[in-house]
């Protein structure tokens, strides 16, 4: 695996690549970085050109010069897409880097192929105003005031246990390393995501084969959300990984790499 930066007109980006092949871009959720699809990306190596960027503000690429919205992540990674010469590409993303694989898909749908997207793409606006509301009064992990005794760190923790409940503590410790750094970074891409989402509902406007994915440990998922993509989305498949949840390329990254493989095989021209 190769580790390399492109220059573009808002600074530097940072991106791990492997394989050769068609291009395969995973997009990390906020505010982790490409080392989210670290144990995922030599899986799929041996098919693809996979190319995992750390979106402005994330990983070590650099701040964006203000608070981006997703037209703004969307038109820097299509920079980074034409800087690397990839005119067309499979898109697949976890959380917030599915809102971006999602943009990108319906905005630009000459530059995707294949999309593949995590379950909470499904949520309807009153799901997550609802959520919204819940949350409202309580800060980010990243916002959580510090103290000196560090129940911030235990309080942060316990966040990250509940978005991989079935996860190890070794497993958990490199998600919650990243969001505890994130509060060096000067924005949190988590605002606007959820700002885009609550527009529209986007899932009719998909024109390519789609995989949606569910962790089912993943806050929200349910088999319910899960099927209402069958009917939203033209052409699509679901799969549900077991025993995972938010961080399931960290917690079940063969699983996740399987099921890519086996949606990109049956949805390729023969």
């Amino acid at each position: 695996m190769k580790k390399a930066y492109i220059d573009l007109p808002e600074g530097q980006m940072h991106y791990r690549t492997a394989g050769d092949g068609p291009p395969l871009l995973l997009l990390h959720q906020a505010p982790l970085c490409s080392l989210e699809w670290e144990k995922v990306i030599p899986q799929l190596a041996r098919n693809y050109q996979v190319i995992a960027p750390d979106m402005m503000g994330h990983g070590n690429s650099d701040d964006p010069p203000r608070e981006f919205e997703m037209e703004d992540f969307t038109r820097t990674t299509l920079q980074f897409m034409d800087a690397l010469g990839i005119k067309r590409a499979i898109l697949g993303g976890n959380h917030s880097g599915a809102a971006l694989a999602l943009s990108i898909a319906v905005n630009h749908p000459e530059r995707v192929s294949h999309l593949i997207l995590s379950c909470e793409m499904l949520v309807t606006r009153e799901e997550i105003d609802a959520f919204l509301e819940k949350i409202k009064n309580t800060p980010m992990s990243r916002d959580l005031p510090m103290d000196d005794q560090g129940k911030f760190l235990v309080e942060a923790w316990g966040r990250y246990k509940l978005l991989a409940p079935t996860a190890s503590p070794a497993t958990r410790f490199l998600p919650f390393v990243i969001g505890q750094e994130a509060r060096l970074r000067p924005f949190d891409a988590h605002y606007a995501v959820l700002r885009w989402l609550r527009k529209a509902d986007r899932m009719p406007q998909i024109q390519c084969p789609t995989l949606v994915f569910g962790p089912e440990n993943d806050l929200f998922f349910n088999i319910p959300r899960m099927n209402s993509a069958l009917t939203r989305i033209a052409d699509c498949q679901t799969v549900i990984i077991k025993d995972a949840g938010a961080m399931c390329a960290f917690e079940k990254p063969t699983e996740l790499a399987s099921a890519i493989q086996n949606f990109i095989s049956a949805s390729m021209p023969r």
